[in-house]
């Protein structure tokens, strides 16, 4: 599913695990076997997208939800993917859904993209994240190393448990010139009780400084500053 006006974007937002709340497992079909789905993980990236646009930024959303027999950012061949090349734009964000068990809340890495800068990117989104949220960034592409950073650019030294080092997607971005980034959010940002088609407070809040975090990485234009 693409959504966002027609033309060429110069953001592309990525949800290639998408499933809703209860579905638990995707790719049920694939031959080296099913992965776990990211569940809501489209809802911040809509307030994400729904922010780009308003502030006049040219931004798609393509979505795979429930795959049946592939990994949809692992498959170069994949309806998702070729929907990014098709329009290649500036940036690629992919969006996705950490367990209850991962060690960080928010956790951002640009996989082995050496087109990104995740620490500084991972910087802008804490800083507009503001105060009660803690983001852990990859230090540099194609690492597990990272710092978990806060709104005061506080830093703590940190092993990423999905540092996407072998999704072929942002590979591919890099080869075609698109920096990316791969960020993982736990399920506050997602769903919470029976709510499970709007975001959270918290979901609303990291889709609105993605979207500031994203405005910061683009090229200024002439009479534009930066959105906070």
């Amino acid at each position: 599913m693409l959504i966002g006006p027609p033309g060429d974007p110069e953001v592309w937002l990525g949800v290639p695990h998408h499933a809703p709340i209860g579905v638990e497992r995707i790719a049920l079909e694939r031959p080296e076997g099913s992965r776990i789905a990211d569940e809501n993980a489209v809802l911040y990236a809509l307030v994400c997208l729904e922010a780009l646009l308003a502030a006049g930024v040219q931004a798609r959303l393509a979505v795979a939800s429930q795959a049946r027999d592939h990994d949809p950012n692992k498959d170069p061949r994949s309806v998702y993917c070729q929907a990014l090349w098709h329009q290649p734009a500036a940036l690629l964000v992919e969006c996705h859904g950490a367990g209850s068990h991962a060690p960080h809340e928010l956790e951002l890495s640009a996989g082995a993209n050496r087109r990104s800068d995740p620490l500084g990117f991972g910087q802008r989104l804490a800083e507009a994240l503001g105060p009660g949220f803690h983001l852990a960034a990859q230090s540099e592409p194609g690492v597990r190393h990272g710092w978990i950073l806060d709104a005061d650019q506080r830093a703590a030294p940190t092993q990423l448990r999905y540092p996407a080092l072998r999704t072929r997607s942002l590979e591919a971005a890099a080869e075609r010139g698109m920096a990316a980034f791969h960020l993982e959010a736990k399920l506050r940002f997602r769903s919470a009780g029976p709510r499970l088609g709007v975001p959270t407070p918290s979901g609303r809040r990291l889709g609105l400084a993605l979207a500031s975090a994203i405005r910061q990485q683009l090229p200024a234009r002439d009479g534009a500053h930066p959105m906070r």
